[in-house]
């Protein structure tokens, strides 16, 4: 009985010590979107900041005044939270 206890000891530290190595740690890489990288959707933004036609929120007349623009997919739109949401709306209109 106490081989069996001391096998089993042995196979458990050895299982936990091999987990413990398969963990590899990778440094990731994002890309983070700018407005600058999309020169049409800067002139649109613009555009539509600049309108007196369009009716826009509060938030986004500050963030018009500010040049505070919303983050930038990779697709080339703003984020459709917030008042991204809204100035994507604005420019397809």
């Amino acid at each position: 009985m106490p081989r069996f206890i001391t096998a089993a000891v042995i196979v458990a530290s050895l299982l936990s010590i091999s987990a413990a190595q398969a963990k590899v740690e990778k440094q990731v890489t994002r890309t983070v979107w700018e407005l600058s990288d999309f020169p049409e959707l800067e002139k649109k933004a613009t555009a539509v900041c600049e309108s007196t036609t369009l009716v826009k929120s509060d938030r986004l007349k500050r963030a018009c005044s500010e040049k505070a623009f919303p983050r930038v997919t990779k697709a080339g739109m703003f984020y459709n939270t917030g008042y991204g949401a809204e100035f994507n709306a604005l420019i397809r209109q």
